[in-house]
């Protein structure tokens, strides 16, 4: 199995470590910067690396990963899709479902594996607790609730693509961080989201860069941008049973490294779990207390990219598409997209209703 990734970032190092860890070669290697690609290269033992990314589309190469800023993510997954690549795409899968909507087509036509990375669902636990509300012993579904909390974007920040709407698109919390949780509430619950209502917090649009780093006040020697995009999110859901939720977002709850927590009940049971306890989970039935469920081997952040993979190529290994994969595909790509269109939309429409339409 011959490998490119495009991408030489943090999240391109990821995919590299478990593309070897499951035994893959990494043929080529793709980044605007030459030399960022030629050091990636050395470092993940490819034999070719460029800055052009037709050079990913060559006979040899199987299987692409895209590992790139979100506004590059169709052009990219389209012209590999062509070329007759199976892709594993970065979250978002796009910012644009329509964009989404064709990829998911031109998949289906050419009969090629498609993934996205929402990872998250691949912690051991998920499959635990999605088993468990799936048992009669649940009972309906009735309340889906969370929120995913990071600092990284607290200011003074790093002034990086992530600020930028050419590389970024217009929503940051809502597809950064939204999207995964999006992804895990529709893995845990098999329920879809058919309307949100949202509050964007844009805390400090105007801010100043020096030396690269952005500050909310002004400095002498300090260039000034407006950051139009969302440092977090509230937004009120309704799922297809009828079920109610909600969903708080922030990029900049100080002290919060990476949590995403969800809770669901149903009429007869109730599962909670967060990420900065990975390997715990919790359950409970009325009177009965809480009763914490251990998985010591449940794995971290980089076993996850590793497992979804794993079941990527399996399906590659046997050159057709399952039937009813687990792994996200780039069907729940777009599905995610319409979702977080439709926060965009209400949160820019005094937080109206808007239906998902899918």
């Amino acid at each position: 199995m011959q490998v490119a990734i495009i991408g030489c970032g943090l999240v391109g190092n990821l995919h590299a470590q478990a593309v070897r860890e499951l035994g893959y070669t990494i043929a080529m290697v793709v980044d605007p910067s030459e030399q960022k690609a030629k050091e990636f290269a050395e470092l993940w033992g490819a034999e070719h690396f460029g800055a052009s990314f037709p050079m990913a589309l060559e006979d040899d190469i199987q299987c692409i990963h895209i590992c790139t800023p979100p506004t590059l993510h169709y052009a990219m997954a389209r012209d590999a899709l062509n070329a007759g690549k199976h892709v594993i795409c970065e979250k978002p899968l796009c910012l644009n479902p329509d964009e989404a909507k064709e990829l998911v087509e031109i998949a289906q036509e050419k009969q090629l594996i498609n993934a996205v990375n929402f990872n998250v669902r691949y912690h051991d636990v998920c499959k635990q607790a999605r088993n468990f509300i799936s048992s009669p012993d649940f009972g309906k579904i009735c309340l889906v609730h969370g929120s995913y909390l990071q600092e990284f974007h607290a200011l003074p920040d790093q002034y990086s693509w992530r600020y930028k709407p050419e590389l970024a698109g217009h929503m940051r919390a809502t597809t950064e961080i939204g999207s995964h949780w999006i992804d895990l509430a529709r893995f845990w619950t098999a329920l879809e989201i058919t309307e949100v209502s949202a509050n964007y917090g844009k805390f400090t649009p105007e801010r100043y860069i020096e030396n690269g780093i952005m500050y909310p006040e002004s400095r002498k020697t300090a260039k000034k941008v407006t950051v139009k995009t969302d440092d977090a999110a509230v937004i009120s859901i309704r799922f297809s049973n009828k079920a109610i939720g909600n969903l708080l977002l922030s990029e900049v709850s100080h002290g919060r490294d990476n949590q995403l927590s969800i809770e669901v009940t149903g009429t007869k049971s109730s599962v909670w779990w967060n990420t900065e306890d990975p390997y715990h989970f919790c359950t409970s039935q009325k009177s009965s207390g809480i009763q914490i469920h251990t998985n010591a081997f449940g794995g971290g952040f980089p076993t996850t990219f590793k497992a979804l993979f794993k079941e990527v190529y399996q399906d590659i290994e046997s050159n057709r598409p399952s039937r009813k994969p687990t792994y996200p595909t780039f069907y729940d790509g777009y599905v995610n997209s319409m979702i977080c269109t439709a926060i965009y939309e209400s949160a820019n429409n005094n937080s109206a209703w808007v239906k998902v339409r899918c």
